[in-house]
């Protein structure tokens, strides 16, 4: 914070010892900052300033951002809403990579929250230069007469840059200080099968254009499958409706519950059979979308039986496939636009129950459809099966914003990932998360730990997942390590950038713990590392936020005076990635 030349650096602490320093500063009349993440899978900060009267305020925020590589692209993006038309506008982004850049792009500036359904045309005011191999610039700087082209009131939108690595091998290791790591992206391998159970809610809730976009959605989804796929439908409201079409061959229905009755009615689920184990044929797939397109039902919210019967058909598949040349991967992709209500209507209970039943640890993505959907519960059971959830906001442009989810899990190249390093080689005790359940096309797993030997060279460890080909085994060698050398600015900087990572994903892994975790003592260990984490790493989480305080004129001897590059400390926000960018951080 900066106030009549002078800079005043945040420092962070614990989210209430901080929001209490900020009051107590504001009661006092004192200039003061206080920065919290407002939300825990978004970019976005609150920052509220307690101004003097006619002063003047400067905010210098520095943060660090984990890129995520989704669909074979990295995407950075900057928000831009200056609320008016600016005389001089500049967004410079500039990319250093570890491996060759490739496939950079600047689609159009981005100036709604919808889906693009068409690819989106170059932007015409950004300039591309190539420096080398290794890194890129692109310039943005709109006139005041462009801008007004845009939007006449002034510009609110995104500017996105995108781009891949070109990668020789499919690991690539980092190493830095002593910490590695080690990112995994394999490209050319054929993708698995999969027996995909789509779980869907047909509650009174869904009824209207939810439904609408839910079937719009379905019909691309289900053309997508692979030949070599399987797929199962389970439609739930007041209780589970399994489909075969074996039911619409002989014509048999099932009974429907009226609309109004006891929500305490006890739920009986119908047998499942190897009819609803469904191969993806041309004839098969026509009659599931005729099926979507026309069943209703729209009573209450019955989340239990729906699962239910989602993990009896991913079990009965497994039974059924299990002599297949190549076992399809079981997953479940789950919908719901609101609460539980029906049978177990406490999600904790639904929690527990799920994870009971599913002794397979069958893959759980969830759906959060719209503004009654309760995402806690939903990003909890998914955690808990090995998933991940997502949310899909209630507008024109859902069914889009469905169908990228698809995209980026339709594609499983490998399963049962786990990453087995040498215990003399590598501090096991340091290494963040080591096993994945599924390796998806176009994405990137990565590691990061500690070497116990300075000596960077040789095998460190072994890699081994399932393919098409059966067990795959990759040893993970350190052999022409690329070695992370600080910009001549950052030498004196105290943590490598590397251990800075390592630092995030260890406290994302804790985080997540919380958030699936019963015992209250586990509850509170992971807490109390993630928030030690926090506070020397100076990351700003749901457990910390930055305060700055402008100081009683006696107590102002460590303020300096403003000088180019001063305020610039690195604070890093807490964005959720999936994986490390070739280095793009």
């Amino acid at each position: 914070m900066e106030i009549k030349d002078k800079v005043y650096e945040a420092y962070l602490k614990e989210k209430e010892e901080a929001k209490k320093e900020y009051d107590e500063a504001v009661s006092m009349g004192l200039g003061a900052g206080y920065i919290e993440q407002k939300a825990r899978d978004s970019n976005q900060f609150t920052v509220s300033v307690n101004i003097e009267p006619q002063g003047k305020v400067n905010f210098n925020l520095t943060y660090d951002q984990l890129l995520t590589r989704t669909l074979q692209k990295y995407k950075h993006i900057v928000n831009i809403n200056p609320g008016q038309i600016v005389q001089e506008m500049s967004v410079i982004v500039n990319i250093n990579e570890s491996l060759p850049i490739i496939n950079v792009e600047v689609p159009d500036l981005k100036l709604t929250n919808d889906v693009e359904i068409e690819p989106s045309k170059k932007n015409p005011l950004a300039i591309v230069t190539k420096k080398d191999a290794n890194s890129a610039e692109i310039v943005w700087s709109p006139t005041p007469e462009q801008q007004k082209e845009i939007a006449k009131e002034g510009i609110n939108g995104q500017l996105i840059v995108e781009y891949d690595v070109s990668r020789s091998d499919m690991q690539q290791i980092l190493v830095e200080d002593g910490y590695f790591v080690h990112t995994f992206a394999p490209e050319s391998l054929k993708p698995l099968p999969k027996h995909v159970c789509f779980v869907l809610d047909y509650s009174g809730s869904m009824l209207g254009t939810k439904i609408a976009q839910l079937k719009e959605a379905m019909d691309t989804i289900l053309s997508d499958l692979s030949s070599e796929d399987f797929f199962s439908l389970v439609l739930f409201s007041n209780n589970a409706k399994v489909w075969s079409p074996k039911m619409d061959q002989e014509n048999i229905t099932t009974t429907v519950r009226p609309y109004f009755y006891s929500y305490d009615e006890p739920t009986v689920d119908e047998e499942v059979t190897k009819y609803h184990i469904i191969p993806v044929t041309p004839e098969y797939i026509e009659a599931a979308k005729k099926h979507v397109n026309s069943f209703d039902d729209y009573g209450g919210t019955n989340i239990i039986a729906g699962l239910r019967n989602g993990l009896k058909l991913t079990t009965l598949g497994a039974e059924i496939l299990k002599n297949s040349v190549i076992q399809p991967e079981p997953m479940i992709i789950f919908l719901t636009d609101g609460e539980p209500n029906i049978e177990l209507s406490n999600p904790e209970e639904i929690i527990k129950k799920v994870k009971e039943l599913n002794t397979d640890h069958v893959t759980i993505f969830s759906l959060a459809f719209g503004y009654g959907a309760d995402v806690k519960f939903l990003k909890k059971l998914s955690f808990g099966n090995d998933g991940f959830h997502r949310v899909i906001y209630e507008a024109a442009d859902a069914a889009a914003q469905l169908k990228n989810f698809y995209k980026e899990i339709s594609s499983p190249l490998l399963s049962n990932i786990t990453f087995q390093y040498v215990p003399n080689q590598v501090d096991e005790d340091t290494t963040t998360r080591i096993q994945f359940p599924t390796f998806f096309n176009g994405s990137e797993i990565v590691v990061a730990g500690k070497l116990k030997s300075q000596e960077h060279s040789g095998t460190i460890g072994e890699l081994v997942g399932e393919g098409v080909n059966g067990t795959a085994m990759y040893p993970i060698i350190i052999d022409h390590p690329i070695i992370i050398v600080p910009p001549v600015e950052k030498k004196n900087r105290t943590v490598s950038r590397l251990e800075k990572v390592w630092a995030y994903l260890k406290i994302q892994r804790l985080l997540d713990l919380i958030d699936t975790l019963s015992n209250e003592t586990a509850v509170n260990a992971s807490k109390s590392e993630a928030l030690e984490l926090a506070l020397k790493y100076k990351f700003v989480t749901p457990l910390t936020s930055l305060v700055v305080v402008k100081p009683n004129e006696t107590t102002t001897a460590d303020a300096e005076q403003v000088r180019p590059g001063m305020g610039q400390q690195s604070f890093a926000s807490f964005a959720r990635p999936s994986g490390f960018g070739g280095g793009g951080m």
